[in-house]
């Protein structure tokens, strides 16, 4: 399956799922750089509680395959959000402008927030190795 085919069909999962805001494709697929063992990496932003077994379910069942990791991108590493934010696909969005008031608030953030958590990761990469 590919990513538009996939698109369409996650964009039926979501619609299903009261209280999701936004479903995004990232990771290798959304780079364009999944060979054929590539899982697919979800990410979604909830305004309620969402069952992220029961949407998982769904969006194996759509694409065919369990290889299927979702994720909760308002309780992910600031480096996750930026990095779905800046390579994903939006399949879903309950509001217009969603994705992009998603785009914005996860670039922002990684923006002011790098510099201190490239050197915190520094700091304890160099105390395990000392």
């Amino acid at each position: 399956m590919d990513l538009d085919e996939a698109a369409a069909a996650l964009e039926g999962v979501a619609a299903h799922h009261a209280g999701l805001c936004l479903l995004v494709v990232h990771g290798s697929r959304s780079r364009h750089q999944a060979h054929p063992g590539s899982d697919w990496d979800l990410g979604y932003v909830a305004a309620d509680r969402v069952d992220p077994g029961a949407l998982h379910a769904d969006a194996a069942r759509v694409l065919g395959t369990d290889d299927v990791d979702v994720v909760d991108l308002a309780r992910a590493s600031a480096l996750l959000r930026f990095c779905a934010a800046a390579h994903g696909r939006c399949v879903f969005e309950a509001a217009p402008g969603a994705h992009e008031a998603f785009v914005l608030a996860a670039t922002l953030f990684w923006c002011d927030a790098e510099a201190v958590i490239r050197r915190a990761q520094a700091a304890v990469l160099a105390d395990l190795s000392g």
